[in-house]
C-alpha cells in the first residue's frame, strides 16, 4: 500500500470519530443536562383513546313484543387494585354515606366473583342524576360515577330459555373480547340468543381520539367515531303463547306431584320437564318451555355466591339455567313406535292391515336360539287382543314392536338396522341446527354405539359385564323406545312434524330475522332465515295406516292410550293426531334417594288433515304420557287454536300429503263393525273396514276360508296361490 493511500485512511478514521464522538456527546447532553425540560415536554402533551360502548340490540317476539331492553340508570364503579384493604373498608363507608345504602349493598357488588379480577366493579345501580353528581364531586381515586345502560328483561321469566342472559365476562371472553374494543366491565350475552347473537345485539364500540395536556385538559379531538347500535333480534315465538305453555308446563307438574305412583306408592316428583311448538309447514319454533325457569333479571347486576347457590343450586328445582327443550336427553319410549312402524314397513315386514294376535307379550321364537331374557311384556302384561298395525299404534302394544324389532334384527342386510337408518332421516342422532346453543345431539343406538358406551363408562352401561356385541333384546328394546336410545324435546317435535307433513324436515327457527339500528337503515332486516329443508324422506306405503293409528290416539271410543285425556275435545272442529309414551328412568332420583319414576311423553300434531302444530310434552317422574303429559298437550293445543287467528298465513315449504285412500267393498261401505275412518278427502266419507279377526286377515270383510275356496276353484286347483309379503300375524 503505497504512502497516499495511507494518508486517505488515516483522515477518513479522524473524521469517523470525530463523528461519533459528536453524536456519544450531544446523546449525553439530551439524556443528562436535559433530562427535565424534555420529560416536562413530553408529559405536557399525550394522545388518550376514549372507547364508547354501544346501545345493545332489543330481542322481540314475532309481534315485536319487547323481551330484553336497555335503560338508563347511573352506576358506580370501583376499582379496588390500588387500594389495601383496610383503605377498601374505609372507601366504602364514605361511599355509603353519600349515596344513603348499607354498606354491605355495596360490598356485595364488590364480591362478585363473576366479573373479571382485572375489571372496575359495579357497586352500585340506579342512582339519578343527584346521586351521581354527589360521587363525581369528590374525585375519589378509582370511583367513577357515570349513567350507563343496562339490561332489562320486561317479559322476566317468560322465554327465559330462549332469551339467555348478561353477565359479567368470563375469562375466555375476556381474551377474546377485549381485543374487539369490548371495556372490561361490560356485561355481555351469556346463554341463549343473547350468547348466540352477542356480536349482532353488541354493535360497534365508538372511539375518541383526543391530545390532552400534562393536566388531562384536551388540547384537540384528533378523531371521533360515533359507536354503531346493536342489531335487534326478531324471534319466530310468540310470547303470550310461551306463557301459557310455561304456565300449563308448571301446572302439569305440579298436578303430577299430587299424583301416587302405582309402583312405588309414593307421590310421583315430576320436578323437570320440556314442552315444545313448532310450525310444521315451515320449522318456526312458536314456543319452547323449559321447567324449572328463573328470572334474567337475576343476572344481570350480578348474584353473590349464596344467591346464587339458593337460586341455581336448589334440588327440588335442578338445573334451572339448562333449556331441556335442546339440552335434555331422554328415552322416548312408546312415541318411538311410529319409527319402529315405518322402518316395518320400509323392510317390508309389516302388512298394515294383517291382523297379529297380542297376548300381552312376545318372545323370541325357540329357533332363533334365544338365551338369556327371551320374553317381553306389555305394560302391566296387559293382553290387547287382534291388532293390525293401526291399532298397535292407537293402543299402543308393545308386543307388537317388539316382534317387528326382533324381526328386522334377524334380516341379513342393510334392513337390519332399518329402525336406526328411519331414526337418523327423521332428525334423531344429530342436532336439529335451531339457533340456540348448547344443543345436544341425542343418541341413536346401533352396535357400534353400545360398544362405545360400554369402553367409555362401564360401570354406568356395563356394570355386570356383559358382552358388547348387539343383542335381539337391545333392538327390541330400541323398537319402543328404551334402551340405549336417547332424544331431545325439540328433536320429537320436529320429527312428528315430518311425519306430520308428508316427509319435509326442517332445521327449525328460534330467529326469524337480524334488523338494524342504523339511522341510515333503520328497520331493515340485516338478515332473515328463511325455512331451511334439512331433507325429505320418502315414507313406504303403508304410511297413511301409521298416520290412520295416530289419529286415533286420542279417540276414547278407539281406545286410544290419550283418549281420556281428550274426553269432551272438539274432536270434529280441530282433531289431534298423537302418541303417548312412559318412558321407565335408570337409577336413583338424587334428591330422594329412591328409584326415579317414569317420565311422560306426549307428541302430537294438529289438525289431523291438515297438519299445522307439532306439539311435544316431556315431564320427568311425572307417571304414564296419556295421563301426565297428554293433557298438557290438549291446553297447548287449545292456546295455539285460539292465538293462531292473529298469525299470518306461513310461507309454506312443502308439499302436503295426500290422502291414501282405500277400496272399500261396495257392501261394506258404511258398515258400523268396522273401526277407523277415511281419511278426509277420499270418496264416501265412511268408515273402512280393518282386520279385527284371526279369520279375517286381510281386512275385506270375508272369510279367509272362503277366499281360499275361490280362489282354488278358479284356477282348477291347478294354479299356486299367490304368495304374501311376509308380515306380523
Amino acid at each position: 500500500m503505497d504512502e497516499q493511500v495511507r494518508r486517505r485512511m488515516a483522515f477518513l478514521g479522524i473524521v469517523m470519530v470525530g463523528l461519533f464522538g459528536a453524536l456519544f456527546t450531544r446523546l449525553w447532553y439530551l439524556q443528562v443536562l436535559e433530562t427535565d425540560q424534555y420529560t416536562v415536554a413530553a408529559e405536557s402533551n399525550q394522545v388518550r383513546i376514549i372507547i364508547t360502548p354501544p346501545t345493545r340490540g332489543r330481542i322481540l317476539d314475532r309481534h315485536g313484543v319487547v323481551l330484553a331492553d336497555n335503560v338508563r340508570t347511573g352506576v358506580v364503579t370501583f376499582d379496588q387494585s390500588s387500594y389495601t384493604d383496610a383503605d377498601v373498608e374505609t372507601l366504602l363507608i364514605e361511599l355509603a354515606d353519600l349515596l344513603g345504602v348499607e354498606v354491605e349493598q355495596l360490598a356485595k357488588g364488590l364480591a362478585d366473583q363473576r366479573s373479571h379480577p382485572l375489571a372496575p366493579k359495579i357497586v352500585a345501580t340506579g342512582l339519578d342524576e343527584e346521586g351521581l353528581l354527589r360521587v363525581a364531586e369528590r374525585s375519589i381515586p378509582g370511583v367513577e360515577a357515570k349513567w350507563d345502560w343496562v339490561r332489562v328483561y320486561p317479559q322476566n321469566e317468560v322465554g327465559a330459555h330462549i332469551v339467555g342472559y348478561v353477565g359479567a365476562m368470563s375469562e375466555r371472553q375476556h381474551r377474546e373480547l377485549i381485543d374487539d374494543g369490548y371495556l372490561p366491565y361490560e356485561r355481555v350475552g351469556r346463554a341463549g340468543i343473547e350468547g348466540l347473537f352477542e356480536t349482532e345485539l353488541h354493535g360497534e364500540p365508538g372511539r375518541t381520539k383526543l391530545e390532552v395536556d400534562r393536566r388531562n385538559r384536551v388540547q384537540q379531538i384528533l378523531a371521533d367515531i360515533a359507536p354503531s347500535p346493536g342489531h335487534d333480534i326478531v324471534l319466530s315465538i310468540d310470547v303470550e303463547l310461551q306463557a301459557a305453555v310455561e304456565s300449563y308446563l308448571r301446572q302439569g307438574l305440579i298436578a303430577a306431584r299430587k299424583t301416587v305412583s302405582d309402583d312405588s306408592g309414593f307421590f310421583y316428583p315430576a320436578l323437570t320437564g320440556a314442552a315444545v311448538v313448532v310450525d310444521v309447514r315451515n320449522g318456526d319454533v312458536l314456543a319452547m318451555a323449559s321447567h324449572p325457569t328463573y328470572d334474567p333479571n337475576w343476572m344481570v347486576g350480578g348474584l353473590s355466591i349464596a344467591e346464587y347457590r339458593s337460586v341455581f343450586e336448589n334440588p327440588y328445582a335442578p338445573g334451572a339455567l339448562n333449556n331441556r327443550a335442546v339440552q335434555g336427553t331422554y328415552s322416548p319410549g312408546s312415541v318411538f313406535k311410529t319409527v319402529t312402524a315405518l322402518a316395518g314397513l320400509e323392510a317390508g315386514l309389516i302388512a298394515p292391515r294383517a291382523a297379529y294376535h297380542d297376548v300381552g307379550y312376545y318372545s323370541i321364537p325357540a329357533e332363533r336360539g334365544c338365551t338369556g331374557r327371551c320374553t317381553f311384556f306389555n305394560s302391566d302384561r296387559a293382553a290387547l287382543g287382534t291388532v293390525d298395525l293401526s291399532a298397535a299404534l292407537t293402543r299402543s302394544s308393545d308386543a307388537y314392536f317388539y316382534k317387528v324389532a326382533d324381526d328386522l334384527y334377524w334380516i341379513d342386510g342393510p334392513e337390519q338396522w332399518a329402525i336406526q337408518d328411519m331414526a337418523r332421516e327423521l332428525g334423531f342422532g344429530s342436532p336439529t341446527g335451531v339457533q340456540l346453543p348448547f344443543e345436544k345431539s341425542g343418541r341413536v343406538p346401533d352396535g357400534d354405539v353400545k360398544k362405545f358406551l360400554f369402553e367409555a363408562n362401564p360401570d354406568a352401561y356395563n356394570p355386570y359385564n356383559e358382552p358388547e356385541r348387539w343383542f335381539p333384546g337391545d333392538n327390541i328394546n330400541t323398537g319402543i323406545g328404551q334402551g340405549f336410545v336417547s332424544v331431545t324435546p325439540l328433536q320429537l317435535a320436529n320429527a312428528y312434524a315430518t311425519v306430520a307433513n308428508g316427509g319435509t324436515r326442517f332445521s327449525p327457527n328460534v330467529v326469524e330475522a337480524v334488523v338494524s339500528r342504523e339511522s341510515e337503515t333503520f328497520g331493515e332486516a340485516v338478515l332473515t332465515f328463511e325455512p331451511r329443508v334439512l331433507d325429505v324422506v320418502d315414507f313406504p306405503d303403508g304410511t297413511a295406516v301409521v298416520r290412520e293409528g295416530l289419529s286415533n290416539v286420542t279417540s276414547l271410543r278407539l281406545r286410544g292410550t290419550a283418549g281420556k285425556a281428550f274426553e269432551g275435545y272438539d274432536h270434529e272442529g280441530y282433531r289431534v293426531s298423537g302418541k303417548t309414551g312412559t318412558t321407565q328412568a335408570q337409577g336413583l332420583n338424587a334428591v330422594l334417594r329412591r328409584k326415579k319414576e317414569d317420565t311422560a311423553v306426549f307428541v302430537a300434531w294438529a289438525p289431523t288433515h291438515d297438519p299445522r302444530y307439532a306439539v311435544a310434552v316431556v315431564m320427568e317422574e311425572a307417571g304414564f304420557g296419556g295421563e301426565a303429559a297428554a293433557p298438557v298437550a290438549r291446553r297447548i293445543l287449545e292456546a295455539v287454536r285460539a292465538y293462531e287467528q292473529r298469525w299470518p298465513e306461513p310461507q309454506i315449504a312443502f308439499v302436503p300429503p295426500q290422502p291414501e285412500c282405500p277400496e272399500v267393498p261396495e257392501a261394506l261401505r258404511g258398515d258400523p263393525a268396522f273401526m277407523g275412518y277415511v281419511p278426509q278427502g277420499c270418496p264416501w266419507g265412511v268408515q273402512i273396514p280393518r282386520a279385527n279377526t284371526p279369520g279375517d286377515a286381510d281386512g275385506d270383510g270375508i272369510p279367509d276360508v272362503d277366499q281360499l275356496d275361490d280362489r282354488f276353484d278358479s284356477a282348477l286347483g291347478a294354479a299356486t296361490l299367490p304368495r304374501r309379503r311376509s308380515g306380523v300375524t
